[in-house]
């Protein structure tokens, strides 16, 4: 940290030092210069607004710089909603990296609307626009030489891109096999050992800080002196509403430094070491040749940002962008049609249990999107389960291809004793997830989702108590980022009807209980999955317990 002045041209800084003329001299003498941030690893549909919209939430923030992997909306619609995505974020204050989904679907026996095979991928590399190969979750397929994995992962070595990672719950033995196969980072670390598990074996770590999960604070211990270039930040999932309320990477950097992290380390690992993880080498320092993308702040402690300018022109003040985003690009009309549930009863939703006094149970965690596996007692009338006593029934119902296929199970963590919660946003199919205390609530909840195009809803009986419609894809709003905000309060709301009183939104981590790449037991729309042994636990008619 040193007092210059920064010389600036054509959108690249040129010098620093004792400059006194220039065409424009902006002066901001006792303030900060620091890079731009730089989010690591980001899924912009789990903020449920449109790229053009997320722009506006993440650049007054300071984040200019987004690796973002689309495979929430690919696994709902491949590779045309790729090619939306990559449009929707062109000539955006917000340099958005698109990446290339690898795992569309999560695991070969998910339901999802799409595949984006190889030869998808190649055309996408070959078109360009890409910027990498999104983070590989199907890890048993890497581990096991699959053609179609290997292919994706030579396309991105061929055109000289970074290959993502998603290492959740592997043992040293696949964490060599994965570096070997030509991954770089990993954001699934979830305590200190997994950092350092991952650096000594040269990842990349990103530390998250989303909605569900959030784990700066469990890793911070796993920096020193020695190692913190190889750690930056990510956020991965996370929702609108706090992203508004807390901020994106920026707050990870408040995290870390109000954790005891020095204020110009934490913004180093926000900028410097990201840009250097994915080579973007015109970023992440205030250096001659770099980009002229920065901030100004008021103070390195609480990193409050004052301006942010982008290659070297002033685009937000005091939170607030100086000009307003572009005109949203148009949503291909297959992207607004995605909900293709077959119709049921409230009969199809009975649970028969094959032993009540010792049953599979999901052990949610709010705050987390890994679960634990439980074998308990649970309340059955002739058989056939009893959501009480903290257990609530979980429902997955297949909604791309009219299957008519449905999960069911049963879930603890979930705090609240009525009505019903239902979601599109499961990941990473993306199917129909509702948990609830009565099937009535489940029934009409499920149902609205559907009538609605996608989206959340919170129900008790058959009254909608809030819904959020999520047309594009079931996973976005097409609606104001003011619009989408008020929706989600409105949904909280509800939520205290349903006697839920806890500080963490439930709807994300009701989304992970779906995704059967995360350990350590969840639930499909083809049953309860055991993810640490790949086995499907229940695979009966309507695939009931």
């Amino acid at each position: 940290m040193y007092e210059a002045s920064v010389a600036i041209t054509d959108g690249e800084i040129v010098g620093i030092g004792d400059y006194t003329e220039a065409n424009e001299i902006i002066d901001v003498k006792g303030k900060y210069i620091s890079p731009a941030l730089i989010d690591g690893h980001v899924h912009i549909e789990s903020a449920m607004v449109r790229p053009e919209d997320f722009a506006s939430v993440l650049v007054p923030k300071g984040v200019t710089t987004v690796i973002a992997d689309p495979h929430e909306l690919a696994n709902v619609a491949g590779a045309e909603a790729v090619e939306y995505m990559l449009s929707a974020s062109t000539n955006l204050p917000l340099d958005v990296k698109m990446m290339v989904p690898s795992s569309v679907p999560a695991a070969s026996f998910e339901e999802n609307g799409a595949v984006l095979t190889s030869s998808d991928a190649e055309r996408l590399f070959q078109d360009g626009g890409v910027y990498g190969l999104g983070e590989v979750m199907d890890f048993p397929a890497v581990l096991n030489g699959d053609e179609e994995m290997l292919k994706k992962i030579e396309f991105a070595k061929t055109y000289g891109a970074t290959v993502d990672g998603h290492a959740a719950g592997l043992n040293e033995e696949a964490l060599n096999a994965y570096r070997v196969a030509g991954i770089e980072n990993d954001h699934e670390a979830v305590t200190a050992e997994e950092a350092l598990a991952r650096v000594q074996r040269g990842f990349y770590v990103l530390m998250r800080e989303g909605t569900a999960a959030r784990d700066v604070e469990a890793l911070l211990p796993a920096v020193t002196s020695a190692n913190a270039r190889r750690f930056a930040f990510a956020t991965d999932d996370k929702h609108l509403d706090d992203l508004i309320e807390e901020g994106s990477v920026d707050f990870n950097v408040r995290k870390a430094i109000k954790l005891g992290m020095d204020p110009l380390q934490a913004i180093q690992i926000g900028s410097l070491n990201a840009a250097e993880c994915f080579e973007l080498k015109r970023k992440g320092a205030i250096a001659p040749g770099k980009e002229a993308t920065f901030l100004l702040l008021s103070e390195l402690e609480t990193f409050k940002v004052d301006a942010v300018y982008v290659n070297g022109q002033l685009v937000a003040e005091r939170g607030k962008l100086v000009e307003p985003i572009r005109e949203s690009t148009p949503v291909p009309e297959k992207l607004l049609d995605s909900m293709h549930l077959t119709s049921f009863t409230i009969e199809d939703l009975s649970l028969r249990l094959k032993n009540p006094a010792a049953t599979p149970v999901i052990k949610a965690k709010l705050g987390s999107i890994v679960t634990e596996k439980l074998i308990e007692r649970v309340e059955a009338t002739e058989g056939e389960f009893q959501p009480g006593a903290g257990h609530l029934k979980l429902v997955v119902a297949e909604r791309h291809h009219s299957t008519g296929h449905m999960g069911l199970g049963i879930v603890k963590g979930l705090a609240f004793s009525e009505g019903a919660i239902a979601a599109t946003v499961a990941h990473d199919s993306h199917n129909i997830i509702a948990c609830g205390a009565d099937d009535k609530s489940l029934y009409h909840a499920i149902n609205h989702v559907a009538d609605i195009g996608g989206g959340m809803a919170v129900v008790k009986g058959d009254q909608v108590l809030a819904s959020m419609p999520l047309k594009l894809g079931g996973l976005m709003s097409i609606e104001p980022v003011h619009t989408v905000k008020k929706q989600l309060n409105e949904l909280q709301e509800a939520l205290l009807k349903l006697g839920y009183n806890e500080k963490v939104d439930p709807f994300l981590t009701l989304a992970f209980l779906a995704l059967p790449v995360i350990p350590s037991i969840k639930l499909t729309s083809k049953g309860l999955f055991d993810v640490t042994a790949f086995p499907l636990l229940h695979n009966e008619k309507r695939w009931c317990m």
